[in-house]
């Protein structure tokens, strides 16, 4: 199989490397790059990130054995090394049997620069993020069929709100049309977020993250592009809440074409989950001994998104609808799926 390099091993990075160890292909990743703005001796840097991977706040263990030898991590066994460099154009991928390279540093400018990859051996780049220079953004349950190999050399995942939120919405709009949309997305901290208050370029994200800020959100924009017909419908913010993982979303949507009754919406989504373009992608919720269900109770769920029945509600034209998402884990997954499909048509 063709090897893949991965730039950036923060918590998508980290995340990624564990789902692609679940489902046994970490014998593919060949190199990583990573950053290293403090200016920490290489070696120390590499043994904070097998810490960070062998036992994880949220996740626990890492699946397979964690070890470094120098500037190289050990997983499973298996030597890959770790390139310090704030250009990964420079790194020698193609060199290392990386043929796909997957840029998760969130850093602006490393994903500029990882076009220039495309000119150094390397065949494709898959960004964990929405990227306007991107020639594709696929999403599972929406449009990963629309994947050409041979026109497709950037492409992107978009972000983990839109992944959740996107499928779910093209399923309702195809139904009921949907005239306009307000979402709320009740997201857990960031790594960037501090427990004291710092500067910040959104100045609401740099109070502490002890408390709850309300702070923009990109939703609307992402789920715009990837449905055009809904593109300057949609409004949206964010509520940025203590908790370390788990996103819940709410959106209140006007349709053209209400329902007459709120139970044909909940068949028309266990339709579409069961044996329809939600299929292994998400996941009806009903709760637990009647009742419902909090965010701890997702993490780890691979679905992009679980739909909350406890509060579908219908109004009139107006519906609400509630998502769960794990926005780390079930994200990485869709990354590792189409990472998958990739590599499967090089």
């Amino acid at each position: 199989m063709a090897g893949i390099g991965i730039i950036g091993l923060g918590r998508v990075g980290r995340c990624l490397l564990r789902v692609l160890a679940s489902r046994g292909l970490l014998g593919s990743v060949r190199a990583i790059a990573e950053l290293n703005p403090g200016g920490r001796d290489n070696r120390v840097l590499t043994e904070n990130l097998a810490y960070l991977l062998a036992a994880d706040s949220t996740y626990g263990p890492f699946p397979v054995p964690v070890a470094t030898d120098g500037v190289s991590l050990v997983l499973d066994g298996q030597s890959v090394p770790v390139h310090y460099n704030p250009h990964p154009q420079q790194v020698d991928w193609a060199g290392q049997g990386a043929t796909v390279v997957v840029e998760a540093s969130g850093d602006p400018q490393a994903a500029a620069e990882a076009r220039g990859l495309l000119g150094q051996g390397v065949d494709k780049v898959l960004f964990t993020r929405s990227a306007a220079t991107a020639d594709v953004t696929l999403i599972r349950g929406l449009n990963l069929d629309a994947y050409d190999s041979s026109a497709h050399r950037l492409i992107s995942c978009s972000t983990c709100t839109a992944n959740a939120l996107a499928p779910v919405l093209s399923v309702l709009h195809g139904a009921y049309k949907v005239r306009r949309g307000s979402i709320v997305s009740v997201h857990p901290a960031l790594s960037g977020d501090r427990m004291l208050d710092a500067p910040a370029r959104e100045f609401a994200a740099g109070r502490s993250a002890l408390g709850v800020r309300a702070v923009t959100s990109q939703v609307a924009r992402t789920v715009g592009q990837a449905l055009p017909d809904l593109a300057g419908r949609l409004t949206a913010m964010s509520l940025r809440v203590p908790t370390t993982v788990v996103n819940a979303l709410l959106a209140d949507l006007v349709l053209e074409k209400p329902p007459s009754e709120l139970g044909e919406v909940e068949s028309l989504l266990e339709r579409a989950v069961m044996n329809g373009p939600l299929a292994g992608v998400a996941a009806l919720e009903r709760g637990i001994m009647g009742r419902p269900r909090m965010a701890a109770d997702f993490q780890g769920d691979p679905h992009s998104s679980l739909i909350d029945l406890n509060w579908l509600a219908l109004s009139g034209e107006l519906l609400r609808i509630h998502l769960w998402h794990d926005n780390e884990y079930a994200y990485c997954c869709r990354v590792a799926d189409t990472l998958e499909l990739i590599l499967s048509r090089l």
